[in-house]
C-alpha cells in the first residue's frame, strides 16, 4: 500500500534499528521507558529467523533519510495463533504511530494492510489488546470495527513474566 506521504510495506531486517527507536518512544509513550526495551539485534534475530516468532509492516516515509537510512513513521508487529474454537487467528501484537504522523491515514493503513494479510492466511479472527486509558486507540479500533471483548464478552486476560512462569515451570 502506497500514498504519496507513505509506503505500507513489510519490514527488512535493515528496519530494525528504526522499528527499536520507535518501540522504546511508544514505552515512553505508554508511560513504561523505565521498562527494559527491545534492541536491535534482538529484532532482527527473532523476526528473520527459519520460524520467525513475529512479522512486521512498517509505514516508511520516503525521501526523508538524507544519509540513506529509512526513516519509519510507524509499525504493525504480528504473529498467527491458534483458537479451538475458530482456528486460525491473526495477533496483533503491535501498533504505533507516531504522534507527529497521526492523521495521515497510515494506521489505517497499517490496521488493513495486516488485515489483509490475516484475511490471505485464511484466518478467522484477529486479536490484540488496548490499554484502558488510551480512549483514542479505543476509538480508533471501534470505528474499524473492533470489538471491545472485555465488555462485550467477558474476558480477562491473564500473563505470567519470566519470573513467574520460571517459577511455575519449577526452572
Amino acid at each position: 500500500m502506497a500514498s504519496e506521504d507513505f509506503i505500507i510495506r513489510p519490514a527488512r531486517p535493515g528496519d530494525c534499528k528504526e522499528i527499536a527507536r520507535i518501540i522504546k518512544e511508544l514505552a515512553e509513550h505508554q508511560g513504561l521507558g523505565d521498562r527494559e526495551t527491545v534492541t536491535e539485534e534482538a529484532l532482527r534475530e527473532d523476526a528473520f529467523r527459519d520460524k520467525p516468532y513475529f512479522r512486521a509492516l512498517v509505514a516508511e516515509l520516503p525521501g526523508t533519510a538524507a544519509d540513506g537510512e529509512v526513516s519509519l513513521a510507524g509499525y504493525a508487529m504480528y504473529y498467527f495463533c491458534y483458537s479451538p474454537f475458530v482456528r486460525r487467528v491473526m495477533y496483533l501484537e503491535d501498533f504505533y504511530v507516531q504522534p507527529s504522523h497521526r492523521g495521515r491515514g497510515i494506521g489505517t493503513s497499517l490496521m488493513k494492510g495486516v488485515a489483509k494479510i490475516g484475511v490471505e492466511n485464511n484466518c478467522n479472527k484477529m486479536q490484540w489488546v488496548c490499554l484502558n486509558w488510551n480512549d483514542i486507540a479505543v476509538k480508533f479500533y471501534k470505528k474499524h470495527g473492533g470489538k471491545d471483548v472485555t465488555v462485550d464478552e467477558n474476558w480477562h486476560l491473564f500473563r505470567m513474566d519470566r519470573d513467574q512462569l520460571t517459577a511455575f515451570a519449577g526452572m
